[in-house]
């Protein structure tokens, strides 16, 4: 029974292929270890070599504008969900992409203008001149009140 449960172990956390960007947010130089945020928040800790070390505190002391790109394989849940690093292949700071500003709306009354100015003139002539003093009356049937 042993060797099935194990068997199945191994199954559910096999090692794959991985690429995953993030920030690098905490370094530990005599562990070798560090802890990267991904974009949706999600944490993973991984282990570097000597050799990694300089990429990776440059990636911590940039943090702000940096992000790490990182390929390894990693133990994965059946979900998906990254268990841990097992082991780091390539390491590489890039910027961070900082997206364009969406461009600001007109302001309320250039698009009321833009929509008055697409309706014709005999649609307009239909409209009562008295609709601003009387608008209950023509949208609830409310009693007209009289000119002044």
């Amino acid at each position: 029974m042993a060797p099935r449960s194990s068997a199945l172990k191994k199954q559910n956390n096999h090692k794959k292929a991985v690429e995953l960007r993030g920030e690098v947010r905490a370094a530990d130089l005599d562990g070798r270890q560090f802890s990267l945020r991904l974009d949706d928040g999600t944490k993973v800790v991984a282990k570097f070599t000597s050799q990694q070390e300089e990429t990776i505190t440059e990636a911590l002391r940039e943090h702000t504008t940096r992000r790490l790109r990182l390929k390894g394989r990693a133990e994965v849940a059946r979900t998906g969900r990254i268990k841990r690093l097992a082991s780091v292949e390539s390491l590489a700071v890039e910027p961070v992409e900082i997206a364009k500003p969406a461009p600001s709306p007109k302001p309320i009354w250039e698009a009321i203008v833009e929509l008055g100015a697409s309706i014709p003139e005999e649609e307009w002539a239909k409209v009562p001149r008295d609709a601003s003093k009387n608008l209950h009356h023509y949208l609830y049937g409310a009693p007209k009140e009289e000119e002044q």
